[in-house]
């Protein structure tokens, strides 16, 4: 179970030895026509701490694909890769090493057959989920039903971890079929974005509300920031179950409510609070917020659209 005491090693495990050797695989050629490719297997090139380079990883599991038939047999590494998604993911480090059990892989051609044998052949593989990136992963707006990737094989947990400028890291826990593809990278840009409007706007630490929470990376930060009180909301149920654990995972008890509805249809008189300092929206790319945008600017005195 992780916990901040013990986040630090974690970080620590993901950090390459001395002993590993950097390997870079030709990104728009053929993978057949790299000169090791009949070798690729569990063993190649991998360190005696137990990590392997990402190309040769990558190149592995897509010569699999090419010989399952799901991938031309000229495919490449940057044309024809499944989507690598880390279980364990920490902002600074851009990870060229990989553990045993640390992917997750993503791609809409995956089968059962397919996937059996990545987790059977490529230690690294922890999950093979079905699906394009390009959908979008549990609700959308309030029309909308929700959305799964489909898992195949595996755990599809994945932990994120965002450095921030208050000097406290923020862990976000997710299951990757059910949320929305995002790696701590961007949610570190967002809340860099949210530390900057805060204080450049003098911003009351009051109320706030998290108006499209997710995960809750934007609350929590809020929170952390000095808030008084912070509302989390979110319209995916799954979210907010989610969102419960987050909390706790970052050793928030108190100061918070949590609803379950469309922003849209959330009751302001149901907030309990006589004034609302700011209203945080992060809604997904290409979403129509202009109604929430309205209601936003009408409840709270600070509106934030990331």
């Amino acid at each position: 179970m992780l916990s901040k005491e013990n986040l630090e090693k974690r970080i620590e495990d993901i950090r390459e030895c001395g002993e590993c050797r950097d390997i870079q695989i030709k990104k728009f050629s053929p993978i057949k026509d790299y000169d090791d490719f009949d070798k690729l297997c569990d063993d190649f090139k991998r360190c005696g701490c137990g990590k392997r380079p990402i190309d040769i990883v990558m190149a592995h599991i897509l010569k699999i694909m090419i010989e399952e038939e799901i991938v031309p047999e000229k495919a490449t590494l940057r044309r024809n890769s499944p989507v690598p998604l880390s279980k364990f993911y920490y902002s600074s480090l851009n990870p060229q090493f990989l553990n045993k059990n640390s992917l997750i892989l993503l791609h809409h051609d995956f089968t059962k057959d397919v996937a059996s044998r990545l987790m059977g052949e490529v230690s690294e593989v922890a999950c093979v989920l079905k699906g394009s990136p390009q959908d979008t992963v549990g609700v959308f707006d309030r029309g909308s039903e929700v959305y799964h990737f489909e898992i195949l094989e595996g755990d599809d947990t994945q932990i994120n971890v965002m450095r921030t400028l208050i000097n406290e890291k923020i862990i976000l826990v997710k299951n990757q079929s059910k949320h929305h593809i995002e790696v701590a990278v961007t949610t570190e840009q967002k809340l860099v974005q949210l530390h900057n409007y805060l204080e450049n706007n003098n911003v009351k630490k009051g109320v706030a509300i998290d108006a499209m929470c997710g995960l809750g990376a934007i609350g929590i930060y809020l929170l952390k920031y000095g808030f008084e009180k912070v509302i989390f909301n979110d319209i995916n149920p799954e979210m907010v179950e989610t969102l419960k654990e987050n909390l706790k995972i970052n050793g928030l008890e108190d100061s918070f409510e949590i609803f379950n509805e469309s922003f849209e249809d959330l009751d302001v008189e149901d907030l309990d609070v006589e004034d609302l300092d700011l209203c945080v929206i992060d809604a997904f790319p290409s979403s129509d917020i202009s109604e929430i945008t309205k209601k936003a600017e009408r409840i709270a005195n600070n509106v934030l659209i990331i």
